[in-house]
């Protein structure tokens, strides 16, 4: 187990990991990508913030290219398979995509807000500077993963949800 809570399954065919909500069918691929963010402190404690929110937290899959977060629904959508090129030529996983959108829903809806009110032109705002700069570069460095400098990259299909590479 990669954080503080255990895992139950439900009859609608999710697992809780505390307060965070995970399809069965995507269970392997998240098991695997949080096992290795937790690789990564600031990663760890996104993960277990997630768990513990008091509102449940919902990761729903896809294969769309769409890592997002949405926090009137309290979803995170994930593309386990979809990898990004980043602008200055690295690669980052589908788990560190994972991480990125957890690291918007584990925090307070008052900062995230407040961020995603102030425009900025690499970033698109300041709330994706304070995790891109911030939780997914302390862990990309951790993991060996190219850093972003920018809101921008191109995505491309890995076999896993921790590969960098086609």
């Amino acid at each position: 187990m990669h954080g503080p809570t255990t895992s139950t399954t439900n009859r609608a065919g999710a697992t809780r990991h505390g307060s965070l909500v995970v399809p069965r069918r995507a269970e392997k691929n998240f098991e695997a990508a949080a096992a290795y963010l937790s690789r990564d402190a600031g990663m760890r404690r996104v993960i277990a913030r997630a768990e513990r929110e008091p509102y449940d937290l919902r990761l729903k899959i896809n294969r769309r290219d769409d890592d997002s977060y949405d926090p009137n629904t309290r979803t995170v959508n994930w593309d386990p398979y979809s990898a990004l090129r980043t602008t200055g030529g690295g690669n980052q996983s589908p788990a560190l995509g994972l991480g990125h959108e957890l690291a918007h829903a584990a925090v307070s809806d008052r900062t995230r807000d407040r961020g995603a009110a102030q425009a900025l032109a690499r970033y698109d705002d300041a709330e994706e500077r304070r995790v891109i700069r911030g939780v997914e570069m302390h862990a990309a460095r951790t993991l060996g993963e190219a850093i972003r400098h920018d809101h921008r990259g191109t995505c491309f299909r890995v076999a896993s949800p921790l590969a960098r590479s086609a």
